[in-house]
């Protein structure tokens, strides 16, 4: 339980760092920064990378050493 919950809080902090970054390429682009979600497929896009990256930190995470996970 705890790796998913690890998964989970990693996926939520890593997508809400993707979409400020991709508003960031925004402004850049168009000249203001505004608060804009991408386009759906563009979304998926983003949510399957940082899916994989928060899986590979849970995968990480759990192998650990239990003494190491302790002091966590």
């Amino acid at each position: 339980m705890g790796n998913l919950i690890v998964t989970g809080i990693t996926f939520g902090v890593f997508m809400t760092e993707a979409l400020i970054h991709y508003n960031m390429g925004q402004a850049t682009a168009k000249g203001e920064f505004k608060l804009r979600m991408p386009p759906a497929q563009e979304l998926a896009k983003i949510a399957a990378v940082t899916a994989t990256f928060s899986v590979v930190t849970g995968l990480l995470v759990k192998a650990l050493p239990k003494s190491v996970q302790s002091q966590i």
